[in-house]
């Protein structure tokens, strides 16, 4: 079976020409009283992205003449008449462009016409016997209408040369009255040939040429194809590059119903040379531009890629004795042109199938489905009868994952439906495959429903879910494609809002506030939700489905509006001396916050300090339509000034915790309205917070913006004491060796640099820890203080490692084990100190005068009892 894959040109979805809107008289001004009509042109394919085709070359997007032919329109007293053409010379190699057309003698700009343009006609006019392109224009054309001449005009190339810049190119318009402005799109009337070497193994592309090529090439579709004479460009001797030749070879459209097996004089064809099993001899081979057994289509504006899969032995010695012989070249042909973007498997009899999309990719959201469209072609001289089936489903358990059908039993059904059943919360990706049939052929799709943490052409919507109050407003919603998927453009995304229950329409999509970056695969829409009349809540999906080539995914988010008021905020108030200071809303000073892990600093997370659980408190208001009751699983650790409000009143609850903690919780409580809904809120008591403040870094005191953030600190319990699980300044806690950092490179543990913190001068230390923490005591000799306390159980892991005794793998570390049931240890940072850091010693202040001081090099460990002007390292214990 040969196979022809058939992609279409990006701007090829569009060729109806684009006209620009009409304009008042004040909107063109001098462009109407010149009396000239602007003409805005693009070649098509010119600008396209390389998603789906072949971007095409300079010289093929040149033009050096416009001819623009002038009819009446069919609303005119006298319909359809043509009364002239203006020749526009233009010098541009580029894709876009704007001329100004003279119109003929008394003819207007602004009245209704319907338009021909001819491009680069003055090179490759076929003049019918006419003495000059005039001649052809004026009196030949005398009497056409706009349809006859579109069955008449011609291009032509005899020369054995073979074709070149400028290529032959036309476009059609119909321009309203009242503007003298029309948009066109050109086409291509010629198609490009590519050929590419994939038997490399034992045959080496040489040269190609083109023979067979229609003489003649009609400047419109509707005057079908010509086939009066043929040429052969044996003058063009295309050379190969790295086994391709591109862009280097063109022909007129062909067709040819059933081509011949041999002396085919008819069916336009490649003689290719080549050197076949490493010989130095370059023998020659014939390839019809049109699969093996099928007709040839050879249509304007396309480009058909020959790509040589098999050669089986060495050609022939002579170009002409390759032309009249059987084809001996395995290949496959891949069509771009701008009728069909899918892939046509053809069986031995010429009937063709073909499915939009053979991979599918679902997000790991369920259900979720797609509509695949079938295509089918029937031979000329055996056509298939029958309907297309859909296959069972293969995979480990495929039916109850995925299922596959046709849309409906009709004999003129043409689509198909796949759906992911449920959603995907496992680990692993759900795959499944079938096959569609249609007599003997067999066309095989793949079904893949990602897991959440997939990351291979995977569309991540963020926000996952969209949630609106009564009133009507608009929120942003980006499509992230990860992975696989390049060269998308916002046109390959196609938004779809899908309405649950009987009211539809009350959502609209469109262009994202935010810019789109395709570079980094981010697109933004904004979601628009109207005002809620209809008393009860609405919910919608939104499903954004990505196309690329065989390849279609979707993602969905879900979307709900309310349909009674709920507003809630929460502001937070700090202590400040004996009173409190508002600090606007609590999320937005969490944001702020450094050191939190991943989410906590959203607007349902409320935080108070472990030992200090008076610093923070916090105000809800609360303006529901309904009343509203508030219950909490976190017995007498927070505290509510009310816990229960009235409908259509607007209520204030604070928030407080009175419970001075000696180790962390968290606990949830809950909003509950009178319809049933409720909010969640996650309460915290698991750590402390504190500016960072002033610190020195490279010799400096450090009193800027890095000074006044906030940091967040983690705690853990060892010997009795809360400690912080970090460094002052470390915007990660410790748990066992994660979060831990070292300036040691032979010690085989994970360093985190933002495990590091920073450092402090003695007068700095004194004040740097957080509310209820200071630093840890510990003084040469005396023995009582938690520096004590560590240095006599700290343990050195020596220079390889002292797992033989009971202790670490890892090499060059200071650790202490403060829980043996279960296992917890804690490894001790080594940062150096500000004039020094990339030392390999650890340097940390204490409360009295001195500091703690180890060698991982050594097993080293001291207490010294003199201050230092350095900055070290701080971590704080809790006071007692």
């Amino acid at each position: 079976m040969k196979t022809i894959k058939n992609l279409s040109f990006l701007l090829a979805t569009c060729l109806l020409l684009c006209l620009s809107a009409c304009h008042e008289q004040e909107d063109y001004g001098e462009d109407i009283q010149d009396g000239k009509l602007v003409l805005n042109y693009q070649v098509d394919g010119g600008m396209q992205a390389s998603t789906y085709g072949v971007a095409s070359e300079a010289h093929e997007c040149r033009i050096d003449d416009v001819y623009t032919l002038f009819f009446r329109s069919s609303t005119h007293s006298d319909p359809n008449k043509y009364v002239g053409y203006s020749r526009t010379a233009v010098s541009a190699v580029t894709s876009t462009g704007s001329v100004r057309v003279t119109l003929p003698d008394g003819e207007k700009a602004d009245d209704e016409w319907q338009l021909l343009f001819l491009a680069n006609f003055d090179s490759q006019a076929s003049l019918d016997d006419a003495g000059s392109i005039d001649d052809l224009l004026t009196n030949k054309m005398a009497g056409k209408t706009y349809e006859a001449a579109c069955k008449y005009l011609k291009a032509s190339f005899t020369q054995t040369t073979g074709m070149g810049a400028p290529l032959a190119m036309s476009a059609q318009a119909a321009k309203a009255a009242s503007t003298n402005a029309v948009g066109i799109n050109f086409k291509r009337r010629v198609a490009r040939i590519d050929v590419k070497n994939s038997a490399i193994s034992n045959f080496k592309l040489a040269s190609v040429q083109v023979w067979n090529a229609c003489s003649h090439g009609y400047m419109f579709d509707e005057g079908g194809f010509n086939t009066d004479s043929i040429c052969h460009y044996k003058d063009q001797d295309v050379k190969a590059v790295n086994e391709k030749v591109e862009a280097k070879l063109y022909a007129f459209p062909n067709f040819v119903e059933t081509p011949e097996d041999i002396e085919d004089k008819f069916t336009t064809c490649l003689i290719i040379g080549g050197k076949y099993n490493n010989s130095s001899t370059i023998t020659y081979y014939r390839v019809n531009v049109c699969p093996a057994a099928s007709q040839q289509l050879l249509k304007a504006n396309s480009i058909y890629t020959i790509n040589i899969t098999k050669v089986n032995s060495a050609g022939k010695s002579d170009k002409e004795d390759a032309y009249k012989s059987p084809i001996e070249v395995e290949y496959e042909i891949n069509e771009w042109d701008d009728s069909f973007l899918g892939i046509y498997v053809f069986d031995k009899d010429g009937n063709g199938l073909a499915v939009s999309q053979r991979k599918v990719i679902f997000s790991e959201e369920g259900p979720q489905s797609i509509q695949l469209e079938v295509f089918t072609l029937k031979s000329a001289t055996k056509p298939l009868s029958g309907n297309w089936a859909v296959g069972g489903l293969q995979g480990t358990n495929a039916s109850t994952y995925f299922s596959a059908k046709r849309k409906s039993t009709a004999t003129t059904e043409k689509y198909l439906t796949v759906t992911a059943r449920s959603k995907n919360e496992t680990l692993s990706d759900r795959e499944a495959t079938f096959n569609v049939t249609w007599g003997d052929i067999k066309i095989p799709i793949s079904l893949t429903q990602l897991n959440p943490n997939s990351l291979i052409s995977k569309i991540s919507l963020i926000p996952g879910e969209l949630e609106f109050e009564k009133p009507g407003n608009t929120q942003e919603i980006c499509v992230n494609l990860q992975g696989n998927f390049g060269g998308i453009g916002r046109g390959n995304i196609t938004p779809v809002a899908l309405y649950q229950g009987s009211e539809a329409d009350w959502l609209t999509l469109s262009q994202g506030t935010t810019p789109d970056s395709p570079a980094l695969g981010l697109f933004y829409f904004n979601v628009t939700a109207s005002d809620n009349t209809s008393g009860a809540n609405r919910l919608a999906d939104i499903k954004f489905v990505v196309t690329q080539g065989e390849l279609i995914a979707t993602a969905q988010a879900s979307v709900k509006q309310n349909s009674m008021v709920r507003e809630v905020s929460i502001h937070l108030f700090e202590k400040s001396g004996t009173d409190y200071e508002d600090r606007g809303f609590a999320s937005e000073y969490f944001s702020e916050v450094k050191g939190f892990a991943s989410g906590q600093d959203l607007s349902d997370h409320l935080h108070f300090a472990i030992i200090a659980p008076d610093q923070f408190k916090y105000r809800m208001k609360i303006n529901s339509s309904m009343g509203w009751e508030i219950s909490s699983t976190s017995g007498s650790k927070l505290h509510f000034s009310s816990t229960s409000g009235d409908a259509n009143a607007e209520s204030t609850v604070e928030i407080t915790v009175t419970w001075q903690a000696d180790s962390g919780w968290e606990e949830d409580f809950y909003i509950k309205y009178d319809d049933g809904d409720q909010e969640k809120f996650t309460a915290h008591q698991q750590g402390t917070f504190k500016k960072l403040g002033e610190y020195v870094k490279d010799g400096t005191v450090i009193t800027s913006v890095e000074s006044s953030l906030i940091y967040y600190y983690g705690v853990f319990k060892m010997n009795e004491n809360l400690w912080l699980d970090r460094n002052l300044g470390a915007t990660v806690g410790q748990n066992g060796d994660k979060g831990y950092y070292t300036n040691e490179t032979d010690v085989d543990i994970p360093s985190d640099p933002a495990a590091r913190g920073a450092y402090f001068t003695r007068a700095q230390a004194d004040t740097a820890c957080p509310p209820g923490f200071r630093l840890p005591r510990g003084k040469e000799g005396s023995g009582d203080g938690e520096w004590d306390w560590v240095v006599e159980n700290i343990v050195w892991s020596t220079q390889d490692g002292n797992v033989a005794a009971g202790g670490v793998a890892y090499k060059k570390v200071h650790y202490v084990t403060y829980s043996e049931i279960p296992l917890k240890r804690w490894f001790i940072p080594v940062c150096g100190y500000s004039a020094d850091p990339a030392g390999t010693n650890g340097y940390y202040w204490s409360q009295e005068v001195g500091y703690l001081y180890f060698f991982p090099n050594n097993g080293g460990k001291y207490l010294i009892s003199s201050n230092d002007t350095a900055g070290y390292s701080v971590r704080c214990v809790q006071e007692n």
